[in-house]
């Protein structure tokens, strides 16, 4: 052991297992932890708000540089509550995109999903671009953490999941600290405007497509047993993506903004 006061931090891929150190996060490392600090040293360099990797303690875990701030876990921080929250949202995600598109992971490329190198007209997501992973201090976005889903793709990928996240396009928000149901198709256009490269519908349509890869993802990994897939099988995670597919349909289509082959199934 380090000897040292270890503070659990809430969230993580696997609950329980990351900790702070005085202003260092602890977490085991896995195949992927090269790639990943090869990314985020590339990002310091863009001085993009994400951890700095400063190696490995000496108990063999992967040492981060924490962000001081608050993460938007439930309640959601009053501005994102607000417009003005989901715009820093995209606007953070193309500063982001903009960060990443020049960089080249290095040889052997290993991510968590399994080694792959970014394709024509890829670039390295961040996936898993929500609030939870997004850390506040005084109303302003400063930091983004967890990245061990970083992994080769398309940048609608993080935008449709992100801004599915946000708005947030799911029918419950007891936890989120609305007073009452948000105008979701003001945010989602108030995000689309600030990121800048998609329409709302744009959106929409790369929604089904990263819940549909998800979904099958979580059924194929937690089939083999396979964390954090399997873990979030076990916890409903699985189920409630089916739900959530469900009710997006039928907001979408109240809406106008339900895709063309999404239409066409129902």
């Amino acid at each position: 052991m380090t000897g040292l006061d270890e503070e659990p931090l809430a969230g993580g891929l696997e609950s329980g297992r990351v900790v702070r150190i005085g202003e260092t996060v602890r977490r085991p490392p896995g195949p992927w932890t090269a790639t990943i600090h090869a990314l985020l040293t590339h990002l310091q360099g863009k001085r993009f708000p994400a951890p700095l990797p400063i190696g490995f303690d000496e108990v063999g875990r992967e040492t981060l540089s924490f962000i001081d701030g608050r993460a938007g876990n439930w309640p959601w921080p009053p501005a994102l509550l607000e417009l003005r929250g989901v715009r820093q949202i995209a606007e953070l995600l193309t500063d982001y995109h903009g960060a990443v598109a020049d960089f080249t992971p290095p040889s052997p490329v290993v991510w968590r999903q399994g080694a792959c190198d970014p394709a024509p007209g890829e670039i390295v997501l961040h996936g898993d671009f929500g609030p939870y992973n997004l850390i506040w201090r005084d109303e302003e976005l400063v930091g983004v953490i967890d990245w061990d889903l970083a992994h080769p793709g398309r940048p609608i990928e993080d935008a449709a999941f992100a801004a599915s996240q946000c708005v947030p396009l799911r029918e419950n928000i007891a936890p989120l600290g609305f007073a009452s149901p948000p105008d979701r198709r003001a945010r989602l256009e108030a995000f689309a405007e600030a990121y800048g490269a998609f329409t709302a519908a744009e959106l929409i349509a790369g929604l089904f497509e990263v819940s549909a890869a998800n979904i099958g993802r979580m059924e194929r990994l937690g089939a083999q047993e396979i964390e954090p897939w399997n873990g979030w099988v076990r916890r409903g995670l699985l189920s409630r993506t089916h739900d959530e597919m469900a009710w997006l349909r039928g907001w979408t289509a109240t809406e106008g903004l339900l895709p063309e082959v999404q239409a066409a199934e129902m």
